[in-house]
């Protein structure tokens, strides 16, 4: 998922090449709650679809934010 990844990466403020599933808050210093609610919107606001309230807050690392988002396409 080449727009997630880059959605991701401006988000967070990351190199492209280091987006990975596996990353968590604790990889990102940028990952702060704002910046992950901007990151949210705007990929609701790319893919069209909305997350709800659980999604967006047990999603622990960016796979679970993609998994999420891929049961809605």
């Amino acid at each position: 998922m080449e727009k997630f990844n880059a959605i991701a990466s401006k988000a967070f403020n990351i190199e492209l090449e280091k987006v990975r599933d596996t990353l968590t808050p604790k990889d990102i210093p940028e990952w702060d709650s704002m910046n992950y609610l901007l990151f949210i919107s705007e990929l609701e606001k790319q893919f069209n679809v909305s997350f709800s309230m659980d999604e967006v807050l047990n999603a622990k690392s960016l796979g679970d934010v993609k998994k999420a988002l891929q049961t809605k396409k």
